[in-house]
């Protein structure tokens, strides 16, 4: 091959180099505190999974709760409008109003389920990027080495090919030799190339699911003012409001009592006031120091396999999984709710399902003695509130907490693999219906686990 092909080839992979190198920097949300309506449509929603996507169902089962929620909504709408040629009274305009907050609390809900669930998504698309982004990265510059040392050792025609050999087999040998170092040159490129369209398409995809989640960020603030608004109507919806918070507060007190006097086992780990803006103000505060410790110690991981070392499956490599297998639908999120606050993500299914270590650890705390596995609007005091559960020490200051499962299958001191049962789906503890609440903290304080945690 003579060097003007080596320079041509030299030319396109640092074409294919520069493109990758020189793609714009991309920013992710910050995970959203609170619950919250988008006013984006269903469609809208349907239309964020992409074909193929492992949460795309799901996607596809909000925008069909939000679509009946707002059939609903312009039901209600209507009746207020007077469309229908009736007069309300003032009884049946009080009862409309108090069924359309109900409704937008209902709503406020699902989008906050969404909106979470596509907090993860995002997280997911952008390490699976990241990790192509370094594979490019890696082969190019083994490539761009192999060239170089080509160059350094001089040109090789095929005049030399023919006359070096030492007889005819020789010759043969030596020519097919060239073709396919050739050959296996261009497909390594073809390959890079590939790589980089794949790479340039994520990135897209990435940046056209921020701009629906931020649209639906802005929009959350217009659905709570409306909200606010219908509260702060008439005396009758004030006082409603007013019994909420206080339902919502003694129930929360209720939840804190337990958790600091279950057997003392769970306050030396689950840190927090339980204070709706005390709680979020730390958990922003805990989330960049948490993912500031993740990058580092993933950096240290990558250093050793970089190194030949073999990272043993019960070793703790930081890159957290979803718990649920094909379960991506998020009933209720991390934040604040009212006066109180909720420290983890409620994930719904069948009773009995499977549930996973989210990583590699040591089991430091489990209940096992809930027999209350059933939906119930208050707490049968067992576990902390958490019913069955399981906590896992990732170390690095990292734990996860699976609570209300059925059963736990693992024991204090086990150690556990990423993907290893540790449980099964349940109602127990302070349970409302089956589902897995799932928390991961940094020393002690909640974080929001979507932010972290990929499927």
């Amino acid at each position: 091959m003579k060097i003007s092909s080596y320079k041509r080839i030299l030319a396109a992979v640092s074409l294919c180099t520069a493109a990758a190198c020189c793609l714009p920097g991309q920013t992710f949300p910050e995970s959203h505190a609170t619950a919250g309506s988008t006013g984006v449509p269903a469609e809208c929603i349907a239309a964020a999974a992409d074909e193929g996507d492992e949460a795309a169902e799901y996607f596809d089962t909000y925008a069909d709760k939000l679509a009946e929620i707002e059939r609903r909504q312009q039901e209600l709408d209507k009746q207020l409008s007077g469309d229908d040629e009736e007069i309300l009274d003032a009884a049946a305009t009080q009862k409309i109003i108090l069924e359309e907050i109900n409704i937008l609390n209902e709503k406020l809900s699902i989008i906050n389920g969404y909106m979470t669930t596509m907090d993860m998504k995002i997280a997911t698309e952008r390490d699976q990027a990241n990790a192509l982004r370094a594979e490019i990265d890696a082969g190019v510059e083994q490539y761009k080495k192999r060239l170089r040392a080509m160059y350094i050792a001089g040109e090789i025609g095929y005049a030399e090919v023919v006359f070096g050999a030492g007889d005819f087999f020789d010759m043969l040998m030596r020519t097919e030799l060239m073709q396919r170092v050739t050959a296996s040159d261009a497909k390594r490129l073809d390959e890079l190339c590939a790589k980089k369209a794949v790479y340039d398409e994520k990135m897209k995809s990435i940046e056209n699911e921020k701009n629906v989640y931020d649209d639906q960020a802005a929009a959350l603030e217009r659905e709570k003012k409306s909200l606010a608004d219908l509260y702060d109507s008439n005396g009758e919806t004030r006082r409603a409001l007013r019994e909420h918070k206080k339902q919502l507060e003694d129930d929360q007190r209720v939840f804190e009592n337990e958790i600091y006097s279950y057997e003392g086992i769970l306050n030396d780990l689950l840190l927090g006031t339980y204070n709706s803006d005390v709680d979020e103000a730390k958990r922003l505060e805990t989330e960049p120091e948490a993912k500031a410790m993740l990058e580092s110690l993933q950096e240290g991981i990558a250093a050793r396999q970089k190194a030949g070392q073999t990272i043993p499956d019960t070793e703790c490599q930081y890159t957290f999984k979803w718990p649920v297998k094909n379960h991506y639908e998020i009933s209720s999120g991390v934040g604040a709710r009212w006066g109180s606050y909720h420290t983890g993500l409620d994930i719904p299914g069948e009773s009995g399902f499977p549930i996973t270590a989210a990583e590699a650890g040591e089991v430091v705390r489990t209940n096992n003695s809930c027999t209350h596995n059933y939906g119930k609007y208050g707490s049968c005091g067992c576990g902390g509130g958490y019913g069955n559960f399981v906590i896992i020490d990732h170390g690095n200051g990292f734990l996860t907490l699976y609570g209300h499962l059925t059963q736990t299958e693992v024991e204090v001191g086990d150690k556990v693999k990423e993907g290893q049962e540790i449980g099964l789906m349940g109602s127990t503890g302070y349970s409302t219906g089956t589902h897995l609440h799932y928390e991961l903290r940094y020393q002690g304080y909640v974080t929001d686990p979507s932010v972290f945690t990929t499927y």
